[in-house]
């Protein structure tokens, strides 16, 4: 088994090290990075771990902590980090010396996971690894997946997309990975990570997109939290969403929140928009939630109103309100995203 050193796994899972102490405890460069529940993120540190450098030092911490770190990926202004074109993964190739045709296919199917887009344009191999990597997240209550679990399923993925192997043995070869990854890939603390602080778990709630036009409908208050960068809230949100990072949830910025019947936080497909809410628990908002179907795209999908820069607010919000009180003539076949 592959041991994935010096990683912390959520939020509450923190490294106590100091970037000197790693410098000095292992001479080797040091990759840093914001807790998140992406696979971009994970595969990342896997591509790290094996292929750019075996002996890096990998350090993730809480969303917004600074990193003292010779190389940040998968946050913002990282040279490393997910944008329209191309993942965080894709980038870091540019680091590895001569990539094999795998790991550059790893990188269109980690991309398209991560994009702003349902339809996969005949390629079937991202929703089939988006639809395992949900299933083993939610095996481990999602944030607290021992890192040495995601290690073994990019491994997996990756001897896959090197056999070439096609939809359903993809599908076979990650459903095999998922029945054997349980006690044998909990994460140990004498793997490198030093003192280890567990505390509570706390349940999100899955709402479904009709529970909550029904909500609307109702007249409870309902807020949607975009928890995406502010170009992409600009470009286009869900009527009425409060755009609120993950690195900037404090006490302050929740105290809109409080009192609503229902607040809905959102990504793209919700990895992120999971860790908000949760995070939002934390800081006393009830009733925090996700949407089922996931996220922005799916919302989207299912033609329901957005948000645009060119719209008055008011507008957008007349809108979703007549499409809670008649959701049928605004629904997309549901179907297509369950």
């Amino acid at each position: 088994m592959k041991l994935w050193h010096g990683l912390a796994l959520s939020a509450l899972l923190i490294a106590t090290f100091s970037y000197a102490s790693l410098i000095d405890s292992f001479g080797g460069e040091v990759y840093g990075t914001w807790q998140s529940l992406e696979p971009d993120s994970w595969a990342s540190v896997w591509l790290i771990r094996t292929h750019i450098d075996a002996n890096a030092d990998i350090v993730i911490r809480p969303a917004g902590s600074r990193l003292e770190v010779d190389t940040p990926f998968a946050t913002p202004n990282s040279p490393y980090t997910r944008d329209k074109h191309s993942s965080g993964f894709e980038k870091l190739l540019d680091r590895v010396e001569e990539p094999d045709s795998a790991l550059i296919r790893m990188g269109e199917i980690v991309h398209g996971m991560e994009s702003a887009t349902w339809s996969f344009e005949g390629d079937e191999a991202p929703r089939i690894v988006e639809q395992a990597y949900r299933t083993l997240q939610a095996r481990f209550d999602q944030q607290y997946v021992p890192a040495t679990c995601y290690g073994q399923f990019f491994d997996t993925l990756y001897q896959s997309v090197k056999q070439e192997d096609g939809p359903v043995q993809m599908s076979r070869a990650l459903d095999g990975a998922l029945a054997n990854i349980s006690a044998d890939c909990e994460w140990s603390s004498a793997g490198g990570a030093g003192d280890i602080a567990l505390r509570e778990k706390n349940h999100v709630e899955t709402v479904q997109v009709a529970d909550i036009l029904s909500s609307i409908a109702a007249g409870r208050k309902v807020i949607f939290v975009d928890t995406r960068e502010t170009q992409e809230f600009e470009e286009s949100h869900i009527p009425g969403a409060i755009n609120i990072k993950l690195r900037d949830i404090n006490d302050k910025s929740v105290v809109a929140l409080k009192g609503a019947d229902l607040v809905i936080s959102y990504c793209l497909k919700d990895f992120r928009g999971y860790e908000v809410a949760r995070k939002l628990m934390h800081h006393g908002v009830e009733n925090s939630a996700i949407m089922d179907p996931h996220g922005y795209v799916a919302w989207r999908s299912l033609g329901l109103p957005l948000a645009t820069e060119n719209e008055l607010s008011v507008s957008a919000l007349a809108r979703l309100d007549s499409c809670a009180q008649d959701p049928v003539k605004c629904l997309n076949n549901l179907s297509n995203f369950t």
